[in-house]
């Protein structure tokens, strides 16, 4: 199986009058999943969001605090990068109660309603981070693991978002699918990156990351441009289809079929490049029957 054409073209096409979607709403959520026996979530599963909870976070670059309070639920939560070094995107391995890590461990302490670990084995992931003045975190997506007091102790996984906005994509590919080949696999900051160019006539999104390579062209049909709904695809697109070409890893279609539901697309009103992409696809190559569904988030 052949490319008919490169996956890389001028982005030149102008789109005159399209307005700016509105922005995101950023995320602020706290949610734990607890093993039975864990000490510190009791075996329980809870989560909180900015809507029904006071969550907060503070500290900066090298150690940062998410603070939960919910009626009479408290948590409090520490990450921390080895000494010396910043909070990235990224996984951090062998991490230790942070106020005690020792060498270069990553620090991680997660505790509230009265009960908190002596010593800690988990791991930090990082998808999102950012900082603003004197290095205050002003946006976070995480992911803490966390054994409280033994290193084989019941696990608790904490997921932390603070001011962030989505950035993740998501396939499921059918055994006999060609692009995908049986694939079932997430991809988030801490291990791959993102990026979108183009705007709303013409389109390009990648991932790389995980040993994987993908990327996907979108086209609205003609004489229109991309826009929240649901559309048939076509490679190239037409006047009834979204042009729409997922490939990667050395792979790609001659001919596609399938749909797209577009939830939403964010446009810079000054560049009017697409800064926020919201997709879910199901993607039959060669029109074949076996599927490559995805679901595409890009801060949206």
């Amino acid at each position: 199986m052949t490319r008919l054409s490169t996956m890389c073209g001028a982005l030149a096409l102008a789109i005159a009058g399209l307005a700016a979607a509105p922005s995101a709403l950023a995320e602020t959520s706290y949610s734990f999943a607890s093993e039975t026996g864990d000490y510190i979530g009791q075996g329980q599963s809870k989560t909180y969001t900015g809507a029904d909870s006071t969550i907060a976070v503070s500290g900066n670059a090298q150690a940062l605090q998410m603070s939960v309070n919910r009626g009479n639920d408290n948590w409090r939560i520490e990450l921390s990068a080895p000494r010396g070094q910043r909070l990235q995107p990224g996984r951090y391995y062998f991490a230790e109660r942070s106020a005690f890590r020792t060498g270069r461990s990553p620090g991680i302490d997660i505790g509230g309603n009265g009960r908190g670990c002596g010593s800690t084995w988990g791991s930090v992931y990082i998808q999102q981070i950012e900082f603003g003045a004197n290095d205050a975190v002003t946006a976070l997506e995480a992911t803490g693991l966390q054994r409280c007091e033994l290193e084989n102790a019941p696990l608790l996984t904490a997921k932390l978002r603070y001011n962030v906005q989505p950035l993740s994509l998501a396939l499921d590919s059918d055994a006999g699918d060609y692009i995908g080949r049986g694939l079932r696999k997430d991809y988030a900051g801490d291990t791959s990156t993102f990026a979108v160019s183009g705007n709303a006539g013409y389109l390009i999104y990648n991932v790389s990351g995980q040993r994987d390579s993908w990327s996907a062209i979108l086209r609205p049909p003609t004489g229109q441009t991309l826009g929240v709904g649901t559309y048939p695809i076509s490679r190239f697109g037409d006047a009834n289809s979204v042009g729409f070409d997922f490939a990667g890893n050395g792979r790609g279609c001659n001919r596609v079929a399938g749909s797209i539901a577009i939830k939403a697309v964010e446009v810079d009103p000054v560049s009017r490049m697409v800064t926020g992409l919201s997709a879910d696809f199901e993607q039959r190559c060669e029109a074949g029957s076996t599927a490559l569904r995805g679901s595409i988030r890009y801060k949206r």
